[in-house]
């Protein structure tokens, strides 16, 4: 009977594997555990760590808006996103701004952030 279970030696070595690794995790578990804890006796403390090191101040960069340009040009020469131009510049048509307009742009962390967006390249 267990001739036919057990057909070849990797069956066997699979076999005798897993029982030690169940026997190993109930061991370890009762260890460590010392098998009287349970769910609700567990209790997680989360803390937060606020470091003094030193703080950035950011001084805005101004751009002014040459003829031709839109602000989706203006986001890739800054590696800006367009979104983020029109929300800083409180701008109620991206598809229209006019030449010399000063543009407060925010600062590049390198991400350009891809969405909708309503302007479109030249």
């Amino acid at each position: 009977m267990a001739g036919m279970f057990l057909r070849t030696r990797l069956h066997m070595y699979l076999l005798w594997s897993t029982c030690a690794f169940a026997a190993l995790a109930i061991l370890s578990g009762l260890l460590t555990d010392d098998g009287s804890s349970t769910a609700s006796d567990t209790t997680v403390a989360m803390s937060t760590t606020t470091f003094g090191g030193p703080t950035t101040t950011y001084v805005p960069k101004t751009y002014t808006v040459q003829s031709g340009e839109s602000l989706f040009s203006i986001a890739q020469r800054f590696n800006l996103s367009a979104p983020a131009l029109v929300e800083l510049n409180k701008i109620k048509n991206p598809d229209r701004v006019a030449a010399g307009t000063v543009l407060l742009l925010p600062p590049s962390n390198g991400f350009v952030a891809i969405g909708a967006t309503t302007t479109m390249p030249p």
